[in-house]
């Protein structure tokens, strides 16, 4: 009888255990790099060097008026979850932007379609 009790308790314990452990994590979930420009999403693709773009020709867009969590979906002309506030935002073509980073390197994006 003492061991029917014990093998009767153990899934039992095994379910509390898991239970517990599972409500101890914390997860924040976040969007990925993303700017809103004229009513479109773009997410960010990487970080290329200035020359990459030395012979496209660069129009400035504006800057960025206003930065978000990265928890937090754009929803702004000029927002992003990711870019502080007056990074500047250059159009490529009508698919990318770019973001100019520190050391003359840009932030490419894409339009999401």
């Amino acid at each position: 009888m003492g061991k029917r009790l014990k093998l009767a308790g153990l899934p039992v314990i095994s379910v509390l255990l898991i239970l517990c452990l599972g409500c101890g994590s914390k997860q924040s979930a976040s969007y990925a790099s993303l700017v809103k420009y004229d009513d479109q999403e773009y997410i960010g693709k990487g970080i290329e060097g200035a020359e990459a773009f030395a012979e496209a020709d660069l129009t400035l867009a504006g800057t960025i008026q206003k930065r978000l969590e990265p928890d937090q979906y754009p929803d702004t002309h000029l927002s992003s979850n990711e870019l502080p506030e007056g990074t500047e935002i250059y159009v490529v073509d009508e698919h990318t932007l770019v973001a100019l980073q520190e050391g003359r390197r840009f932030k490419v994006f894409e339009r999401m379609e």
